[in-house]
């Protein structure tokens, strides 16, 4: 199964990359796009694949465009590797201009500006400059499982919608300016959290709203910044600058989840 690079681009019109289409440039090389596959989510948060079923997934050096309802387009690869490293997964967008990527000589592939990215996101190759968001997945010989939900060993999880940080293990969190982040079990996505002046507390998600770019902390200007299109965040997630300093390109906010504390530590509420 195969499909041409502009078909494949009118596949993605959906999750977002209608834009990116209608702006791809003539001269762009006619890279091998991954086809687009529909999948669904099971309870626990993964996405279970047979790779019998995909002719383009089962073999070496090929890959799938996955779409999930509520999550990012993802790039699944078959890469060289054997064992559990068999396939790699990773977001399907391009950090650059939202291109969706295709994959080919062992690496993810924009086939607007020839951005290049290595199998587990970093760049290889500009123009882009932001990594790709990359995503846990094992193989066991048949079945892939991508797991959306996986957090940071060590890092507190989701128990019932709610993530707690006690502060005897988080005491930066005591005082005004204190931050945590990292990526719980049963959330999937990085996740800031910061102690604000007088006692209040905030987190938000890591997902710039322009193109889905992770954003990261700036120390120098106490906020968050994605490396995109160089968008900025307050801590509480308000916009303070866009993608396009003219402001003809408008985004919301990042996502913001309720923050609540008592004498033992801070509770995030997981909505």
């Amino acid at each position: 199964m195969s499909t041409s690079r502009r078909g494949f681009l009118r596949g993605l019109v959906g999750a977002g990359a209608g834009a990116a289409a209608a702006g791809l440039p003539g001269c762009a090389p006619d890279i091998a796009p991954a086809p687009v596959l529909d999948a669904q989510k099971e309870a626990d948060g993964t996405v279970i694949l047979d790779v019998r079923r995909y002719p383009d997934l089962s073999k070496e050096g090929g890959a799938v465009t996955l779409r999930v309802s509520g999550e990012q387009p993802l790039l699944v690869m078959h890469t060289a590797e054997k064992g559990t490293g068999e396939y790699k997964v990773v977001s399907a967008i391009c950090t650059h201009s939202g291109c969706p990527l295709g994959f080919q000589d062992g690496e993810a592939i924009c086939p607007c500006h020839l951005s290049r990215f290595s199998t587990d996101g970093k760049v290889t190759q500009a123009p882009a400059k932001a990594p790709l968001t990359s995503y846990k997945a094992s193989f066991d010989g048949v079945l892939l499982k991508i797991d959306f939900a996986a957090g940071e060993e060590g890092f507190p999880s989701v128990q019932n919608g709610k993530i707690f940080f006690p502060f005897s293990r988080f005491p930066e969190l005591q005082a005004a300016g204190g931050r945590v982040q990292g990526v719980p079990q049963g959330y999937g996505k990085l996740l800031f959290v910061f102690a604000l002046e007088g006692g209040a507390y905030t987190a938000v998600d890591s997902l710039c709203t322009h193109q889905q770019c992770p954003v990261s902390y700036d120390e120098s200007a106490s906020d968050l910044w994605c490396a995109c299109h160089n968008s900025r965040f307050t801590k509480t997630g308000d916009v303070t600058r866009g993608p396009d300093p003219s402001g003809a390109i408008t985004i919301g906010p990042l996502k913001k989840f309720t923050a609540t504390s008592d004498a033992t530590g801070v509770t995030v509420a997981i909505t």
